[in-house]
Protein backbone atom coordinates (compact mmCIF):
# COMPACT_ATOMS: atom_id res chain seq x y z
CA UNK A 1 0.00 0.00 0.00
CA UNK A 2 1.26 3.44 -0.94
CA UNK A 3 0.88 6.23 1.62
CA UNK A 4 0.72 9.95 1.06
CA UNK A 5 3.85 11.99 1.63
CA UNK A 6 4.33 12.71 5.31
CA UNK A 7 2.24 9.73 6.43
CA UNK A 8 5.04 8.23 8.53
CA UNK A 9 5.79 11.55 10.22
CA UNK A 10 2.10 12.05 11.02
CA UNK A 11 1.80 8.53 12.43
CA UNK A 12 4.95 9.03 14.50
CA UNK A 13 3.52 12.23 15.94
CA UNK A 14 0.27 10.48 16.87
CA UNK A 15 2.15 7.71 18.67
CA UNK A 16 4.31 10.11 20.66
CA UNK A 17 1.30 12.26 21.59
CA UNK A 18 -0.64 9.20 22.75
CA UNK A 19 2.36 7.91 24.70
CA UNK A 20 2.91 11.26 26.45
CA UNK A 21 -0.70 11.19 27.63
CA UNK A 22 -0.83 7.52 28.60
CA UNK A 23 2.48 7.58 30.48
CA UNK A 24 1.33 10.54 32.58
CA UNK A 25 -2.11 9.11 33.19
CA UNK A 26 -1.31 5.43 33.83
CA UNK A 27 2.45 5.33 34.47
CA UNK A 28 5.25 4.00 32.28
CA UNK A 29 5.34 0.44 33.60
CA UNK A 30 1.56 0.04 33.42
CA UNK A 31 1.32 1.30 29.84
CA UNK A 32 1.62 -1.29 27.11
CA UNK A 33 2.45 -0.69 23.49
CA UNK A 34 -0.91 -2.10 22.41
CA UNK A 35 -2.79 0.59 24.32
CA UNK A 36 -0.63 3.35 22.91
CA UNK A 37 -0.93 2.16 19.34
CA UNK A 38 -4.68 1.72 19.70
CA UNK A 39 -5.07 5.23 21.08
CA UNK A 40 -2.99 6.51 18.17
CA UNK A 41 -5.34 4.69 15.78
CA UNK A 42 -2.60 2.37 14.50
CA UNK A 43 -1.82 -1.34 14.57
CA UNK A 44 0.83 -2.97 16.76
CA UNK A 45 2.75 -4.14 13.74
CA UNK A 46 3.75 -0.60 12.84
CA UNK A 47 5.47 0.17 16.14
CA UNK A 48 8.96 -0.96 15.16
CA UNK A 49 8.94 1.05 11.98
CA UNK A 50 8.99 4.12 14.25
CA UNK A 51 10.93 3.04 17.37
CA UNK A 52 13.65 0.51 18.14
CA UNK A 53 12.28 -0.19 21.62
CA UNK A 54 9.84 0.97 24.26
CA UNK A 55 12.71 2.93 25.84
CA UNK A 56 12.94 5.08 22.71
CA UNK A 57 9.22 5.79 22.91
CA UNK A 58 9.47 6.55 26.63
CA UNK A 59 12.22 9.06 25.93
CA UNK A 60 10.25 10.80 23.19
CA UNK A 61 7.01 10.67 25.16
CA UNK A 62 8.60 12.33 28.19
CA UNK A 63 10.29 14.92 25.98
CA UNK A 64 6.92 15.71 24.40
CA UNK A 65 5.18 16.05 27.76
CA UNK A 66 7.90 18.42 28.98
CA UNK A 67 7.87 20.35 25.70
CA UNK A 68 4.16 21.03 26.22
CA UNK A 69 4.97 22.40 29.68
CA UNK A 70 7.85 24.50 28.37
CA UNK A 71 5.56 26.06 25.80
CA UNK A 72 3.53 27.63 28.60
CA UNK A 73 6.70 29.38 29.78
CA UNK A 74 8.07 30.28 26.37
CA UNK A 75 7.11 33.97 26.52
CA UNK A 76 8.00 35.19 30.00
CA UNK A 77 5.76 37.92 31.36
CA UNK A 78 7.54 39.97 34.05
CA UNK A 79 4.30 41.11 35.65
CA UNK A 80 3.65 39.58 39.12
CA UNK A 81 0.09 38.75 38.08
CA UNK A 82 1.41 36.43 35.36
CA UNK A 83 3.59 34.52 37.80
CA UNK A 84 0.70 34.43 40.25
CA UNK A 85 -1.50 32.89 37.56
CA UNK A 86 1.17 30.30 36.81
CA UNK A 87 1.30 29.28 40.48
CA UNK A 88 -2.50 29.05 40.70
CA UNK A 89 -2.73 27.06 37.48
CA UNK A 90 -0.13 24.50 38.48
CA UNK A 91 -1.47 23.99 41.99
CA UNK A 92 -5.11 23.82 40.95
CA UNK A 93 -7.78 21.18 41.30
CA UNK A 94 -8.00 21.07 37.51
CA UNK A 95 -4.32 20.13 37.18
CA UNK A 96 -4.47 17.70 40.09
CA UNK A 97 -7.42 15.83 38.62
CA UNK A 98 -6.04 15.54 35.06
CA UNK A 99 -2.58 13.93 35.22
CA UNK A 100 -2.80 12.75 31.62
CA UNK A 101 -2.44 16.30 30.32
CA UNK A 102 -0.41 17.71 33.21
CA UNK A 103 3.13 17.92 34.48
CA UNK A 104 5.25 14.90 33.51
CA UNK A 105 7.51 15.35 36.53
CA UNK A 106 4.67 15.18 39.04
CA UNK A 107 3.20 12.16 37.29
CA UNK A 108 6.35 10.17 36.59
CA UNK A 109 9.37 11.12 38.71
CA UNK A 110 9.81 7.79 40.56
CA UNK A 111 9.62 5.92 37.25
CA UNK A 112 11.90 8.33 35.41
CA UNK A 113 14.56 7.77 38.08
CA UNK A 114 14.55 4.05 37.18
CA UNK A 115 14.76 4.53 33.43
CA UNK A 116 17.89 3.93 31.32
CA UNK A 117 20.48 6.69 31.07
CA UNK A 118 19.22 7.85 27.67
CA UNK A 119 15.78 8.62 29.10
CA UNK A 120 17.15 10.34 32.20
CA UNK A 121 19.58 12.37 30.08
CA UNK A 122 16.73 13.62 27.88
CA UNK A 123 14.64 14.43 30.95
CA UNK A 124 17.53 16.33 32.56
CA UNK A 125 18.07 18.48 29.46
CA UNK A 126 14.40 19.45 29.32
CA UNK A 127 14.26 20.10 33.05
CA UNK A 128 17.26 22.45 32.86
CA UNK A 129 15.39 24.48 30.25
CA UNK A 130 12.27 24.50 32.42
CA UNK A 131 14.29 25.81 35.38
CA UNK A 132 15.82 28.58 33.25
CA UNK A 133 12.48 29.67 31.86
CA UNK A 134 10.83 29.67 35.26
CA UNK A 135 13.75 31.71 36.64
CA UNK A 136 13.10 34.31 33.93
CA UNK A 137 9.58 34.72 35.29
CA UNK A 138 10.86 35.78 38.71
CA UNK A 139 11.25 39.44 39.77
CA UNK A 140 14.06 41.00 37.77
CA UNK A 141 15.88 42.35 40.81
CA UNK A 142 17.00 38.82 41.66
CA UNK A 143 20.57 37.90 40.71
CA UNK A 144 20.88 35.07 38.19
CA UNK A 145 22.21 32.36 40.57
CA UNK A 146 19.59 33.24 43.17
CA UNK A 147 16.83 33.18 40.53
CA UNK A 148 17.86 29.68 39.46
CA UNK A 149 17.92 28.47 43.05
CA UNK A 150 14.50 29.98 43.63
CA UNK A 151 13.13 28.39 40.46
CA UNK A 152 14.39 24.98 41.59
CA UNK A 153 12.78 25.47 44.99
CA UNK A 154 9.47 26.51 43.42
CA UNK A 155 9.52 23.45 41.15
CA UNK A 156 10.15 21.25 44.18
CA UNK A 157 7.12 22.77 45.91
CA UNK A 158 5.02 22.39 42.75
CA UNK A 159 5.89 18.77 42.13
CA UNK A 160 5.84 17.58 45.72
CA UNK A 161 2.57 19.32 46.49
CA UNK A 162 0.86 17.94 43.41
CA UNK A 163 2.06 14.40 44.12
CA UNK A 164 0.83 14.57 47.73
CA UNK A 165 -2.52 16.07 46.75
CA UNK A 166 -3.08 13.20 44.31
CA UNK A 167 -2.02 10.49 46.74
CA UNK A 168 -4.39 11.18 49.64
CA UNK A 169 -8.01 9.98 49.68
CA UNK A 170 -9.35 12.93 51.66
CA UNK A 171 -10.58 15.71 49.33
CA UNK A 172 -10.42 18.35 52.05
CA UNK A 173 -6.83 17.45 52.92
CA UNK A 174 -5.91 17.40 49.23
CA UNK A 175 -7.32 20.89 48.74
CA UNK A 176 -5.52 22.09 51.88
CA UNK A 177 -2.26 20.78 50.43
CA UNK A 178 -2.81 22.73 47.23
CA UNK A 179 -3.55 25.89 49.22
CA UNK A 180 -0.43 25.40 51.35
CA UNK A 181 1.65 24.83 48.23
CA UNK A 182 0.33 28.05 46.71
CA UNK A 183 1.33 29.97 49.82
CA UNK A 184 4.80 28.40 49.85
CA UNK A 185 5.43 29.02 46.14
CA UNK A 186 4.10 32.57 46.50
CA UNK A 187 6.55 33.29 49.29
CA UNK A 188 9.48 31.79 47.38
CA UNK A 189 8.58 33.84 44.31
CA UNK A 190 8.51 37.04 46.31
CA UNK A 191 4.78 37.54 45.81
CA UNK A 192 3.73 37.28 49.45
CA UNK A 193 2.13 40.70 49.22
CA UNK A 194 -1.16 39.14 48.20
CA UNK A 195 -0.62 38.73 44.45
CA UNK A 196 -1.80 35.13 44.77
CA UNK A 197 -5.13 34.48 46.40
CA UNK A 198 -6.27 31.34 48.19
CA UNK A 199 -9.17 30.84 45.81
CA UNK A 200 -6.67 30.00 43.08
CA UNK A 201 -6.96 26.32 44.02
CA UNK A 202 -10.30 26.25 42.28
CA UNK A 203 -8.45 26.04 38.96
Amino acid sequence: MRYAKGHKETSHERIVKAAAKRFRRDGIAATGMTGIMTEAGLTNGGFYSHFRSKNDLVREGIERALADQLQSLADPDPEPVALAHLIRSYLSQHHRDRPGTGCASAALLPEIARQPHSVRKAYTARLRTLIRQLARRLPQDNAIPESQDTAIAILAVFIGTLQLSRAVDDPALSDAMLAAGIRAATTLAGLADGSVQHEGIQG
